[in-house]
């Protein structure tokens, strides 16, 4: 279960201008879906941008201590907008709809897993 308020998020913005323009994407309706995994670990969903597909957007809490912010878009901000945006969406109630975690973000987090399997050794 992901446990995290608006503080939360306020605190992870690289800066108060990402935190005002990720809140500003849920206002505006930019997403055109949000979801949850089965497992209730991780947050993802498409956030319309400007050009012609959203930005895939997903924050990974499989380990809560270290979150794990992915995002398609060009933004060299950590985590972008559209990361805190979907963090937004969820601890201000939004309907996240329940699914399967996608096949990209089950790969990475399967070589997360190794390398931190490899370090331990």
């Amino acid at each position: 279960m992901i446990k995290i308020d608006e503080t939360f998020v306020d605190s992870a913005a690289p800066n108060a201008n990402a935190a005002k323009n990720g809140r500003g994407l849920v206002l505006k309706g930019k997403f055109a879906g949000l979801h949850i995994s089965q497992d209730e670990t991780l947050l993802f969903g498409e956030c319309k941008g400007s050009g012609k597909s959203g930005y895939q957007t997903s924050v990974d809490f499989v380990k809560p201590e270290a979150p794990v912010y992915r995002c398609s878009c060009p933004s060299r901000q950590f985590p972008c907008k559209h990361c805190l945006g979907l963090m937004y969406a969820f601890v201000q109630g939004h309907a996240f709809e329940t699914k399967e975690v996608p096949e990209d973000v089950a790969r990475k987090r399967e070589k997360l897993e190794k390398r931190t399997a490899n370090s331990k050794k």
